[in-house]
């Protein structure tokens, strides 16, 4: 059984720019994403895809559009990875992941993804989150790098950071 999870989180398709809401460096933190994503599945940990849904008149992550869709390049490296849907900020509250780091057997969480001052800090500090985490911030982004770079400096007194 695993002992690692990668968790990530909201790499969907309103965040680049052709999208509703287009975060600062959404397309270089996929890509450092995919090498991650790659390593964590080849070294047998638990990989979780998440995805943030509103309701369908939401300004972003509208429910059944594309923007709300898995980015294609993340979705393609994930394949067979579980999804969580989740419709708050924190990946833990009312979905099923906890259960399911549990089911496996994680005790160690590693985080890359976007909205890093938002849904990568809610999740980082959720209650439910197994030990310490551990956030990728290269893999991350945020609607400005001032609000990245904060974001990183706040976590990284709870988290590990690299």
């Amino acid at each position: 059984m695993p002992t690692n999870a990668l968790l990530v989180i909201d790499i969907q398709n309103d965040y680049f720019p052709t999208g509703a809401f287009p975060l600062h460096n959404a397309e270089k933190a996929c890509q450092a994403a995919l090498p991650l994503i790659m390593q964590a599945k080849s070294a047998g940990w638990l990989v979780v895809g998440i995805q943030h849904l509103n309701s369908r008149d939401a300004a972003f992550f509208a429910a059944d559009t594309p923007g709300a869709e898995l980015h294609p390049k993340i979705a393609a490296v994930l394949g067979d990875a579980p999804i969580i849907t989740k419709h708050q900020a924190d990946s833990f509250f009312a979905t099923g992941l906890a259960p399911l780091l549990e089911h496996h057997g994680v005790q160690n969480v590693y985080l890359l993804g976007m909205m890093t001052q938002h849904c990568i800090t809610h999740t980082a500090l959720s209650k439910q989150l197994p030990g310490q985490p551990f956030i990728y911030a290269n893999a991350c982004a945020a609607p400005s790098q001032f609000l990245h770079d904060l974001a990183i400096r706040g976590l990284s007194a709870h988290c590990r950071v690299a």
